[in-house]
């Protein structure tokens, strides 16, 4: 084993708190959406494509990198790296695909809203989820078969594609996997933030009127008779900007690496240590972003965590699930309560 020192502590620290962080957050996220039906969204199955490929480099990845920052060295053999580097850019490319679909979602919900209903069924949907990790097991298979190579980075203790080896790849991957999403999100958001704004705008106008908050807008004739679409509420903004949030949160974290792929291949001398794990530990750090963010905004979400939380003290303890006084009196349960709040939230208003 080389020599430990304090920098190989703190490094495996971080890495052991953010794998620990992100296994732990994620599998509580996919525990609280398959306890209740109300939160199987179709927004909330692609977060939770996003969770699995959180997960998959928290438990396959993470334990691996913090194994060879300890021994400054790859102890696992040629076949391993492959398959780590493999699943290291699957991950990464399951995630940006992921959220772009996301942002998709939201531009059809909000913006499209009268064709949202028959592009985004439930068959739809999950075609849409696999044909997310089809493509990106498409785009990481190259360094499998020559195109580029998959290889132990020192200055990164783990295994990823080995940039220098081959340049278009490079290009390639920053064009379908990190500029193409991103001109995609950019483009749904801005159309759903200017949506918004010339909503809130014709709210205004109607003020005069003495309509309620919610104004309705016409929207033209169906079956005879004329449909209202209302503005958005403050629970759809509010999800909306979560879900905005969760994709600043992967850009800010990954594109200090995205930077350091463009110096690797043309900087001459490797970059210090700092830099290089640096990166590394902000882009792992992404994996445990998205059920923070999630958690602390989306209050069907914190209750339904509350709920895991009293059963697994009730499982520990040997006791029957605790319901607060309050509940007792209403005769209803957080669970009853997330799902009448949700339902509300995403039933389309016509």
């Amino acid at each position: 084993m080389a020599s430990i020192t304090i920098s190989v502590v703190i490094e495996a620290l971080l890495l052991v708190a953010i794998c620990a962080s992100s296994v732990v957050g994620n599998t509580l996220l996919f525990i609280a959406f398959l306890r209740r039906k109300k939160l199987r969204t179709i927004s909330n199955g692609y977060l939770l494509n996003l969770a699995f490929a959180d997960l998959l480099v928290s438990v396959l990845n993470m334990p691996v990198t913090v194994v060879t920052t300890i021994e400054q060295k790859w102890i696992f053999g040629e076949t391993a790296c492959n398959f780590l580097g493999f699943t290291t850019m699957l991950s990464f490319v399951s995630s940006v695909m992921s959220l772009a679909m996301i942002a998709i979602n939201r531009y059809y919900y909000v913006v499209r809203w009268k064709t949202y209903r028959s592009i985004f069924t439930p068959r739809n949907s999950v075609l849409f989820g696999a044909t997310v990790w089809f493509i990106s097991s498409a785009i990481s298979m190259p360094p499998l078969f020559g195109w580029a190579d998959y290889r132990y980075i020192p200055g990164k203790s783990y295994c990823f594609v080995f940039w220098p080896s081959d340049v278009y790849y490079m290009y390639f991957m920053l064009t379908i996997c990190f500029f193409g999403p991103l001109t995609v999100m950019s483009v749904s958001y801005f159309h759903i933030l200017k949506f918004t704004r010339r909503a809130r705008q014709r709210v205004e106008q109607h003020k005069e009127e003495r309509l309620p908050p919610l104004a309705n807008l016409e929207t033209g004739q169906e079956n005879g008779r004329k449909r209202k679409r209302f503005a958005m509420s403050p629970e759809e903004v509010k999800i909306t900007n979560t879900l905005l949030i969760v994709d600043i949160c992967f850009m800010i974290c990954w594109a200090p690496f995205a930077i350091t792929m463009f110096i690797d291949l043309y900087y001459p001398k490797p970059l210090p240590r700092a830099i290089d794990i640096g990166t590394l530990l902000l882009g792992y750090a992404n994996s445990m972003c998205n059920p923070l963010v999630y958690g602390t905004r989306n209050q069907a979400f914190r209750k339904e965590l509350r709920s895991i939380y009293i059963d697994l003290v009730s499982a520990c303890c040997g006791q029957g699930v605790v319901t607060s006084p309050e509940e007792t009196r209403n005769g209803t349960s957080a669970g009853q309560e997330v799902d009448s709040e949700l339902s509300n939230v995403y039933s389309r208003r016509v």
